[in-house]
């Protein structure tokens, strides 16, 4: 009867991490007029032949609706100039979402244009027939470009810091789980003195 309670306290111990496992992750960015989108578990598994949905983000307004492939990934063209909101739906219910932000969209599709961009265009120089474009032009031009290309990295970065900033429910009863298994394998190993 003993080996039996010891079991069922390993068992209730590991119900959180197993929970924690399946947990869904979803990001997105936009590039070239397109939306692309990619759904993984927490263990590094692609979320294969999950549904994904797209919102407006202010409005709420359903735009489309799709599936990622096997390599977990789904893309679609931007349908309108606004912050979108990508909804994945994993396998046994697991979901989560992404913001797209209006801005990212503008710049995706080639709309919108700051004033700031506008004034930094490169201004070329024509030096025996050739253009030849100045270091510190170049410089501020590779800037951008990278700007842009980094910016999605940075929206993963501070989603991983925001989600890590406070335990949720799942490493809360983790927690209370290990500390029960524990005083369950004491107990067990007391009982056999």
């Amino acid at each position: 009867m003993k080996r039996f309670y010891f079991l069922l306290v390993v068992i209730f111990c590991l119900l959180p991490t197993f929970s924690y496992a399946h947990k869904v992750s979803v990001y997105g960015y936009a590039e070239d007029g397109r939306v692309f989108v990619e759904g993984y578990f927490v263990d590094g598994s692609k979320a294969k032949n999950s549904i994904v949905e797209v919102f407006d983000a202010k409005t709420g307004e359903k735009l489309l609706e799709g599936k990622t492939d096997d390599k977990g990934m789904f893309s679609f063209k931007i349908p309108r100039l606004t912050s979108l909101t990508v909804v994945l739906t994993a396998s046994m219910g697991h979901k989560n979402y992404y913001t797209i932000s209006k801005e990212e969209v503008a710049e995706a599709i080639g709309g919108e244009t700051t004033e700031t961009e506008k004034t930094q265009k490169p201004e070329m120089e024509t030096d025996t027939e050739e253009k030849v474009v100045k270091a510190e032009e170049l410089e501020k031009v590779v800037e951008r470009v990278m700007e842009r290309k980094l910016k999605p990295i940075k929206n993963i970065l501070l989603q991983i810091q925001e989600s890590h900033a406070r335990p949720g429910i799942t490493e809360i009863l983790g927690g209370i789980g290990y500390i029960i298994g524990l005083m369950g394998i004491a107990l067990y190993f007391k009982g056999r003195k």
